[in-house]
C-alpha cells in the first residue's frame, strides 16, 4: 500500500509537471479539448483554458464608446429643450395672433357702429388675414358691405334729386343708372330713371324747335310741335328752365300758326306754282295766306326759261309783293 501510494504521488506529480510545461511551451494546446489517452480527468486541465477567455481590449473598446452615448443623451436632452422652446414659441405666436385678431375685430366693429365704413373694412380685412374662415369676421364684413351699399344708394338718391331740381336730366339719368347697377329692384331708381329720360327727351325737342323755328314750316312739323307742347305743359312740377322754355315755345307755335298775306304778281302767261302749297296757274296778281317760313315760287312757260324765287315769310310781317314771270326765251 505504501508502494502504491508512492507510485500514485509520482504519477500525479508527473502529470502536473507535464501540464505546466505544456502551458509554457505550447499555448495553442490550451484550447484543445482532447483528452490525453490513458490519463484520468482532473479538474485542473478543464478549468485552465477559462483563464484566457476575457479579451480585455474589447471591454476597453466598449468603455471608450460610452462617451458618444453620453453625448447622444446630451443631444437628446438638447433636442427636448429645443422642442420645448419651440412649443413655447408657438404658444406665444398663437397668443399673439389671437390678440391681434381680437384687436382688429374690435376696431372694425367700433368703426362700423361709428359709420366709418372705410376704417371698418380695413380693420376687418386685417382680422380676416389672420383667420380667413372666422364666421364673426365674415358676418361683420357682410354688414359693412351692406351699409356701404345703403350709404352709396342714399348718396346717389340725394345727388339725383339735386340734379332734378337743377333740371339737369342727363346727370340725373346717369345717377339713377348707377343706383340700378347696385340693385335693379330699387323703385326710386327705376322711377327716377324713367322720369329723367322722359324729361330729357322733352327738353331736347323744345331746344331743337327754339333754335330752329323754320322746322315748324310744314303742317306735319307743326303738328309734332303741338304734341310736344301738350306733353310739356302736363309736367308737374315745372322748374324755371321748363317754364322759360314753355313760354318761348308757346309763342313760337302760336306765331307759326298765324297765316300771313303774301301777294304774287305775274304776266298771265306764266304757269306759277308754290312748292309744298299748290299750283296757282296763270294770273296777273294773286294773294296767298302762308304761315311763317321759307317758300319757293316757280314759273314755267313754253319756249322760255323757267324762273325760281324764294320768299321768306316772317311772323307778323307781310313780305313785299313778289313778281314771277318767264321773259327769257330759250
Amino acid at each position: 500500500m505504501l508502494a502504491a501510494g508512492l507510485l500514485a504521488g509520482v504519477v500525479c506529480g508527473s502529470v502536473f509537471l507535464l501540464n505546466h510545461l505544456s502551458k509554457r511551451s505550447h499555448p495553442e494546446l490550451i484550447e484543445s479539448t482532447d483528452q490525453v489517452p490513458g490519463q484520468p480527468e482532473t479538474p485542473q486541465p478543464v478549468q485552465a483554458p477559462e483563464e484566457k477567455i476575457p479579451p480585455l481590449p474589447e471591454k476597453g473598446a466598449k468603455e471608450e464608446r460610452q462617451p458618444p452615448v453620453a453625448g447622444q443623451n446630451q443631444g437628446t436632452a438638447e433636442t427636448k429643450a429645443e422642442g420645448e422652446a419651440r412649443r413655447e414659441k408657438d404658444q406665444g405666436n398663437r397668443k399673439s395672433v389671437e390678440e391681434r385678431f381680437h384687436r382688429h375685430l374690435s376696431g372694425g366693429l367700433t368703426a362700423y357702429h361709428e359709420k366709418n365704413y372705410a376704417l371698418a373694412r380695413s380693420e376687418l380685412t386685417k382680422a380676416q388675414e389672420l383667420k380667413p374662415n372666422a364666421p364673426e369676421v365674415l358676418e361683420a364684413l357682410a354688414q359693412v358691405e351692406a351699409a356701404v351699399r345703403l350709404q352709396s344708394m342714399g348718396d346717389i338718391q340725394a345727388r339725383a334729386a339735386e340734379a332734378e331740381a337743377l333740371e339737369d336730366w342727363a346727370k340725373a339719368s346717369d345717377l339713377y343708372a348707377a343706383a340700378l347697377a347696385l340693385d335693379r329692384t330699387l323703385q326710386f331708381a327705376v322711377q327716377g330713371r324713367e322720369r329723367s329720360l322722359q324729361r330729357m327727351e322733352i327738353d331736347k325737342r323744345l331746344q331743337f324747335y327754339l333754335q330752329k323755328p323754320e322746322a315748324l314750316e310744314s303742317d306735319e312739323s307743326l303738328a309734332r310741335a303741338a304734341e310736344v307742347l301738350n306733353r310739356a305743359e302736363g309736367i308737374e312740377p315745372k322748374g324755371p328752365r321748363l317754364n322759360h322754355q314753355l313760354e318761348a315755345f308757346r309763342q313760337l307755335v302760336k306765331e307759326a300758326q298765324i297765316q300771313i298775306k303774301v301777294t304774287l304778281v305775274s304776266d298771265n302767261l306764266t304757269e306759277v306754282s308754290v312748292y309744298r302749297v299748290r299750283r296757282l296757274g296763270r294770273f296777273t296778281a294773286q294773294e296767298l295766306l302762308l304761315r311763317p317760313g321759307r317758300y319757293t315760287v316757280v314759273g314755267t312757260r313754253e319756249g322760255y326759261k323757267d324762273v325760281r324765287q324764294e320768299i321768306l315769310v316772317k311772323p307778323g310781317e307781310p313780305p313785299p309783293p313778289v313778281t314771277i314771270a318767264c321773259r327769257e326765251k330759250v
